[in-house]
């Protein structure tokens, strides 16, 4: 004779998990003066979207903080200096936004040289943007690595080349590729010297 199912644990009952289904959880002790301290915490929104092996940056990375005119400077016509400074600009805080996201690369080639990429150009690849249509990006093609300006709607992925005097294909991904998007070009730094260092 069957006996009665009564008592033990039910499949489903019980607190639902907070942090999805997915994760274990476990239960600490906290002192009852950092409960709020420990809630806001919980509760606060993470700070920004980072891939998930984002490293940490070098600690020997610092301030370098260089006078900023206060005026733009014609190219077409020598100005006289002008005195005056505006700020101080650390191109660690104006070219990074998301430091552990953040690698510089040098272009290859010349299929974006339309766009201002030349040759041996460093380019400052940002991986925690989310990739928008005509953002420059490097992408991973599964078998190699470009730099393309990325042309993207409802049912459309391409990579585009912007050099008129070479004739790039057009790079659309077919069923069986496994393509991704590494990061977007967010700063290129020329060497207008060409190495004359």
């Amino acid at each position: 004779m069957d006996q009665p199912q009564h008592g033990g644990k039910r499949q489903g009952a019980g607190r639902k998990p907070k942090f999805g289904s997915g994760r274990a959880t476990v239960v600490k002790r906290v002192p009852q003066d950092l409960v709020a301290a420990v809630d806001a915490l919980i509760a606060a929104p993470r700070p920004q979207r980072l891939p998930a092996d984002a490293r940490l940056i070098t600690p020997a990375a610092n301030e370098a903080l260089i006078p900023m005119a206060l005026n733009k400077v014609p190219a077409g016509f020598p100005s006289p200096a002008e005195p005056y400074i505006a700020d101080y600009l650390d191109f660690n805080q104006y070219l990074i936004s998301n430091p552990t996201a953040t690698f510089a690369v040098r272009a290859g080639g010349v299929s974006m040289l339309d766009a201002g990429i030349d040759v041996n150009d460093l380019l400052v690849i940002d991986r925690a943007k989310t990739p928008k249509h005509k953002d420059i990006v490097m992408a991973d093609m599964g078998s190699e690595f470009t730099i393309k300006r990325l042309h993207q709607g409802p049912d459309l992925i391409e990579l585009h080349a912007e050099n008129e005097a070479e004739d790039y294909p057009v790079f659309r991904p077919g069923p069986e590729d496994v393509w991704h998007i590494v990061g977007v070009v967010t700063f290129v730094i020329k060497d207008v010297r060409h190495g004359k260092r």
